[in-house]
């Protein structure tokens, strides 16, 4: 009988200490409408201070996203744990307003994410993300939006290159 192949498999959960740049945000603020904005994977707090920044209104706490939501808020904007990235999809889906996720974008293969990005937008962002700062990013992000309006189903962003 054949030996089966080795497959280099990355730890589960080991990008799940990621935290979200400026650079990630920036593209999706001319879409976002006005609203509070909720965070609820803050990590640093990178996020929200960008957001708070930009002007938006945000709330956020370290409290259980899936025990727990805010007394107010219109939208989640979020980066969550990757490896916990279909559950945070069904739990957004379910709480009924709208949100937009940054996930890898092989999250589209991903068949426990399908069904909870029917119906879903894209945003395509013009380069990878350098979420560590060691400048090698090796995985695409994209924003995964669902009742957010930014134009067509998929959008890319292109930088003028």
């Amino acid at each position: 009988m054949p030996s089966r192949p080795m497959i280099n498999r990355a730890k589960r959960g080991a990008f799940d200490e990621l935290y979200t740049p400026a650079e990630a945000i920036i593209h999706l603020l001319p879409y976002l409408p006005g609203g509070l904005i909720w965070e609820p994977a803050p990590g640093t707090g990178q996020l929200v201070q960008f957001l708070q920044r930009s002007g938006r209104e945000v709330v956020w706490g370290k409290q259980d996203y899936f025990q727990w939501q805010p007394e107010k808020w219109d939208m989640i904007i979020t980066n969550p744990p990757f490896s916990k990235k279909a559950a945070w999809l069904k739990r957004a889906n379910e709480l009924g307003r709208p949100w937009a996720i940054l996930l890898p974008v092989m999250s589209l293969g991903a068949r426990n994410c399908q069904r909870e990005l029917v119906g879903c937008s894209v945003l395509f962002l013009p380069r990878r993300i350098d979420f560590t700062g060691k400048r090698a990013p090796w995985f695409a992000v994209a924003w995964f939006i669902r009742g957010i309006d930014i134009g067509w189903p998929l959008q890319f962003v292109t930088d003028g290159a």
